[in-house]
């Protein structure tokens, strides 16, 4: 079939735009195709069923897995399978974005399975967010082989947010003093992001100066009081475990040195990029696409460690954070930016629809 144009491509986003207080990710991505002359609708099946689209561009489908009760999962999964079937028939490409290979908490270990065994099968093309990502996922889901797939950077966060708080002003709202040295762990709070592992490694460091602020929503009873147990013992740390607003990430982000994000595991970090993009260093684990962005905005910005977290990591972490000379007070994020980013995805969708690729490659600007 012939690709349609930029200007008439229809495109169904599951999420577009109504998860843009949450993660603006999809929100800059879908406005800056439509600055392209894209037409992106909200995904409703409504408009799966009855609309005009060629493309139905899916992100983290195995959020249904995270359903508690397993019949509403397997409800809302077989609704799912039901409308990728009506979207086959109907000629409409079905893309999907490869943020994760398996679900965090594994909730359903044999619906999983069977999910996995379905999805993959009826998906025309994929896009991977790193070079890493694309080959672990060909690698999970070795059925990815045979159909398209793309690389299509996650961008960066600088115009989704209020301006950078200097970090005396931060500080100074935090009540904590300007020689202070701040760790900064922010981002919705889950078992797998390892936050108790974290206050614990930093209680072993021995130094005065050093703060901890641990910033995020928690919907795990449990973790927030085994959070707020490890935190208690140490005077330095302090947590916020709640939704926090956009107009306050700039004042914690402000304040830190140094963004610990000490994942158990991990493919690709929005947290990450959310530190870049307010020009904090970060400390991530060695797992995942963390080299491959180490590499790409730079060893002044991105440090990684193998192994498990220590005290020893953390200290050498803030060490390099706080002494590092870098070139510019500004990270270098251009590369992420959401215009290139954009035309990137519509390179992607217009190969998937003209079937004119088959093999996995970086899509062209």
């Amino acid at each position: 079939m012939d690709a349609p144009s930029d200007q008439s491509l229809r495109v169904l986003a599951w999420p577009a735009f109504e998860n843009r207080t949450g993660n603006p990710y999809n929100r800059l991505l879908y406005e800056a195709m439509e600055k392209e002359g894209t037409v992106i609708d909200e995904f409703t099946p409504e408009r799966l069923l009855t609309g005009e689209y060629d493309v139905w561009h899916l992100h983290w489908p195995e959020n249904l897995l995270s359903i508690c009760k397993l019949l509403d999962a397997m409800l809302r999964i077989v609704g799912l399978f039901g409308l990728m079937v009506v979207a086959r028939i109907r000629g409409i490409r079905i893309v999907w974005t490869v943020h994760n290979l398996d679900t965090h908490e594994q909730r359903h270990l044999l619906l999983e399975r069977l999910f996995w065994t379905f999805f993959i099968p009826r998906i025309d093309g994929f896009i991977s967010l790193s070079e890493v990502g694309l080959r672990q996922a060909e690698v999970r889901f070795p059925a990815l082989r045979n159909i398209s797939g793309f690389v299509v950077p996650h961008g960066h966060y600088r115009t989704a947010y209020p301006e950078a708080v200097l970090k005396d002003e931060a500080r100074e709202r935090l009540h904590l003093e300007t020689d202070d040295r701040v760790m900064l762990y922010v981002g919705r709070i889950r078992p797998y992001k390892n936050v108790p592992r974290l206050i614990r490694a930093f209680r072993l460091i021995e130094d005065e100066r050093a703060r901890l602020l641990v910033v995020g929503e928690s919907n795990d009873e449990v973790l927030q009081m085994t959070i707020a147990a490890e935190a208690a013992q140490d005077s330095r740390v302090q947590c916020e475990l709640r939704f926090i607003p956009d107009d306050d990430l700039p004042i914690y982000l402000g304040t830190s040195d140094l963004v610990v994000l000490p994942y158990r595991n991990i493919l690709h970090s929005g947290a990450a990029l959310l530190a870049l993009s307010f020009n904090r260093p970060v400390l991530v684990p060695d797992l995942g696409a963390m080299g491959e962005l180490q590499t790409q905005i730079g060893h002044d910005w991105v440090q990684t460690y193998a192994g498990p977290l220590t005290h020893e990591t953390l200290r050498e972490g803030l060490d390099w954070a706080v002494h590092t000379t870098r070139d510019s007070s500004t990270s270098d994020l251009d590369v992420l930016a959401w215009p290139t980013l954009a035309r990137q995805t519509l390179t992607a969708y217009r190969a998937i629809l003209s079937d004119d690729s088959q093999s996995s490659h970086t899509a062209g600007s």
